[in-house]
């Protein structure tokens, strides 16, 4: 093959490239679009709204994050609108270092609490320079008509002494019109109780979507009546095939059918996304 024929080849597929990502693209415009990644055990979710900003909540314990995002973003334009660290934990914040590094990322959502880790050490290093938001209960924002509203946790709380990093999950309630979402980090069931449910119950239309549910389906973030208060119809649970924390329990399992909350776990399903237009 000449030369000159090479470099028509190459360019021909980087066209090709450039407009599969382009059309991918587009598909997903007019719709919002929850993407609950496979990271093992770990947490990892991207919010991509109906014009295609990307919020990334967490990031899982590897690089699995890091490659499902560059197969929906191309890697020589991957921005990310926020990103949101819900507490840092490895199985949260080490993905996140990896996105970092390669991404244009313009929203940081985090709170710095008193928690000593190199994952956590380089990741405030790699957004030092970026516009950086801690955020409290009460706390809302809106992108592009996607509502999200900080349930947890206080600013006065996170003043306190802090046994478990887990009680300082970010937690995170997403409205867009007849859609509603709860994220909920590694919150425990005392955390839960701590909610101001009658804050968002307005909101929800016949029970809330998607809840996703706390702590890889640990036994410790089981609240009963904060499932009742809510009457979540899908239950999604991120955590890694044949762990070794047991994860998730089968009391939170067993609770959840018998809800009637249709249960959807990472293990069982890889990939989980959810689709509202």
């Amino acid at each position: 093959m000449k030369v000159n024929d090479l470099v028509y080849s190459v360019f021909l597929y980087f066209v090709l490239f450039v407009l599969i990502f382009t059309l991918k693209d587009s598909s997903s415009q007019s719709s919002l679009k929850i993407h609950i990644w496979d990271v093992g055990q770990g947490d990892s979710a991207l919010v991509v709204t109906p014009n295609g900003n990307k919020i990334l909540i967490d990031g899982g314990d590897n690089f699995e994050s890091d490659f499902k995002l560059s197969m929906l973003v191309p890697f020589f334009s991957c921005e990310i609108d926020v990103v949101v660290l819900t507490h840092p934990h490895s199985d949260h914040i080490r993905g996140l270092n990896r996105i970092a590094q390669r991404c244009k990322v313009f929203t940081v959502i985090f709170n710095d609490v008193d928690y000593t880790s190199q994952d956590y050490l380089y990741f405030k290093d790699l957004i030092k320079n970026l516009n950086v938001l801690n955020v409290y209960k009460g706390d809302e924002f809106t992108i592009d008509n996607v509502k999200l509203k900080i349930l947890w946790p206080t600013k006065e709380f996170l003043q306190t002494t802090i046994n478990d990093i887990n009680e300082t999950s970010i937690m995170i309630f997403l409205d867009y019109k007849n859609f509603e979402a709860l994220f909920l980090g590694d919150a425990g069931s005392n955390d839960l109780s701590k909610v101001d449910v009658n804050s968002i119950k307005p909101l929800i239309n016949e029970g809330l979507d998607i809840l996703k549910v706390p702590h890889h389906g640990s036994k410790f973030g089981l609240n009963k009546e904060f499932y009742a208060d809510l009457k979540p119809k899908n239950c999604i649970i991120s955590v890694g095939k044949d762990n070794m924390f047991g994860h998730p329990s089968k009391e939170v399992v067993d609770f959840l059918l018998e809800s009637k909350c249709n249960v959807l776990r990472t293990d069982e399903r890889g990939d989980i996304v959810v689709t509202f237009r």
